[in-house]
């Protein structure tokens, strides 16, 4: 296949730095008794079925992916649950696109970015309010640096987002680069008719494949700098998942049935993210499947070959023919991408030793993304190894996506450095059949100015200010609202004012300090119960100070005095 060559097609390793070279000694010890494949594949704001409920998987799809099977078409993801097992109480900690992906890819709550812009607007001391605004530090280690250091082979395709953000809101929309190397072109230009701009899109794709080859990634594929919006280029704002799909087959194609060396896969997509590919105009799903599939992320290119899945006219009719709604055709467009790769993994003789895992980044029911409710903490997760996993199974209990990376290092037999400290818990007794109950009786949730606790029953919520927004709120002073609305008396949980506004106006406790809901009987979390059982509030209050004050000179009001 044509097109960009990926940073790095030799495949050979970053040169080590002085940290990669200490956990390199601690790590690969281990490494030869492990040849597990991983693949893990996120999609981009995806709550696991509209409305989730605790009854989803019974409700249709079997993943629980989707919308249940009376509504989207996904036989690829379908498979995979058939297969593997699916986590049916999965949530988020951080329910945001960049915290999330920094949780996923460390294992290590929010809050503990190391990323320049994090810590300097919030320095030490001060209450730190994760959202949109976390990004992986400079030499921070992560689970493909110390994956890399264990001898595994490392690739990256898709949404990044957590890398170089205040590059990507000033370069190009600012029409000045503040990075050596990155191009501007206007806005309103067509890069399939204006060729300056073409190749000013197809030299930042390098750029940016370079760029986070040095965060432990040793092939780099098809990259979008953050949503599509940041590509700053309003025809390619459309979603492409024939692009992406590619960079995965691509990578595959280099790997070896002998599983020397094993690898590790992220993959994240950018759909169902806005643009919104349910959207539908005269002229069809422009955003999506009614696109022209030459737009990309290194600009328009027609010379890309994708035959390895159906095109998007067969897709529409597919989805047609079998009854389901068509706004949802994207969720089956994606299921296809799953298809390709799970028949590339067959293919190459790769399947058995690969674990491939499906998720999101969080949910977006009811606007619960950027709040703590589980219409953005819960999402979909299934996961299928077929030398590991026994087909057809299911857990219920609570699993958090610090757990990943604590499960993925588990099951390469990676020995973390004393200085690495894990927020999750492995999964590795669960997919293994060993244990059938639940691996912990609590998870943490941190947004902006909210901070939870949850149970498989219980959830408690606590909202706080730092001292001088509290003062601002005590004196009466009104707090910017999103566009027309009249100024709010407390101000959001988080700086987005779009997700503020929506969120506020479909989650009526959405300001109170104090949240209690029962899961069980409320899982809309529309009464609030904290007046009505104080010993449970009591209890979860003290959880939740546990966890708070893990997290030094880090005030979140009564808390951590």
């Amino acid at each position: 296949m044509s097109g960009i060559p990926p940073e790095s097609s030799s495949l050979c390793h970053v040169r080590l730095s002085g940290l990669l070279l200490v956990l390199f000694g601690l790590a690969l010890s281990s490494f030869a008794a492990h040849h597990l494949n991983i693949i893990l594949i996120i999609t981009d704001d995806q709550s696991p079925r509209n409305p989730p409920t605790p009854e989803y998987p019974k409700l249709g799809s079997p993943s629980g992916f989707g919308f249940g099977g009376d509504r989207a078409l996904t036989p690829h993801i379908d498979r995979l649950a058939r297969e593997g097992m699916v986590m049916t109480n999965a949530n988020v900690s951080c329910p945001d696109c960049s915290p999330s992906r920094y949780t996923t890819l460390t294992g290590r709550f929010a809050k503990r970015s190391q990323g320049a812009a994090f810590k300097r607007l919030f320095p030490i001391g001060t209450m730190a309010r994760p959202e949109n605004n976390v990004e992986l530090g400079k030499d921070e280690a992560s689970l493909p640096r110390l994956l890399q250091a264990a001898g595994y082979t490392t690739a990256w395709v898709g949404k990044c987002l957590i890398l170089d953000q205040e590059i990507l809101e000033k370069t190009i929309l600012w029409g000045t680069p503040v990075a050596p190397g990155l191009n501007c072109y206007p806005l309103e230009s067509d890069p399939r008719t204006d060729p300056k701009t073409n190749h000013a899109m197809r030299d930042n794709q390098q750029w940016w494949r370079s760029r986070i080859r040095k965060e432990g990634f040793d092939w780099v594929g098809a990259v979008y700098p953050g949503n599509l919006l940041e590509l700053f280029n309003k025809q390619s704002n459309v979603h492409n998942v024939e692009w992406t799909t590619r960079s995965v087959l691509d990578f595959l194609n280099t790997r070896s049935p002998d599983g020397e060396p094993p690898f590790f896969l992220y993959y994240g997509t950018t759909i169902p993210h806005g643009p919104n590919p349910c959207e539908k105009s005269k002229a069809g799903f422009t955003n999506a499947l009614d696109s022209d599939p030459s737009y990309t992320g290194e600009g328009y290119r027609i010379d890309l070959d994708y035959s390895f899945m159906p095109s998007r006219a067969s897709i529409k009719k597919e989805v047609a023919a079998a009854g389901f709604d068509m706004k949802h055709a994207w969720l089956t467009w994606f299921d296809h991408s799953i298809g390709a790769i799970l028949r590339k993994l067959d293919e190459r003789g790769l399947a058995r030793h690969t674990l491939v895992i499906v998720t999101s980044d969080h949910g977006t029911w009811r606007y619960g993304k950027t709040t703590l409710y589980d219409g953005g903490l819960k999402v979909p997760l299934v996961m299928r190894w077929p030398a590991g996993i026994r087909p057809g199974s299911s857990y219920p209990h609570l699993v958090l996506n610090t757990d990943y990376a604590a499960t993925l290092f588990d099951l390469a037999g990676v020995k973390l450095p004393d200085t690495y400290k894990l927020d999750g818990l492995s999964l590795a007794p669960v997919l293994y059949g060993e244990k059938s109950g639940p691996l912990r009786e609590e998870t943490f949730h941190e947004i902006g100015f909210a901070r939870a606790v949850k149970t498989s029953k219980w959830k408690y919520i606590a909202v706080r200010y730092p001292q001088e927004i509290q003062r601002r709120i005590d004196s009466g002073e009104k707090f910017p609202a999103f566009g027309d609305a009249p100024p709010n008396p407390i101000p959001y949980l988080v700086a987005n004012k779009y997700l503020g506004y929506h969120s506020s106006r479909h989650n009526p406790n959405y300001f109170q300090k104090d949240q209690l809901y029962d899961l069980e009987n409320d899982p809309r979390e529309k009464t609030n119960l904290i007046d009505c059982h104080p010993e449970v509030v009591a209890d979860l209050k003290a959880s939740l100070r546990k966890h708070l004050i893990t997290f030094p000179d880090r005030p979140f009001g009564e808390f951590t005095r």
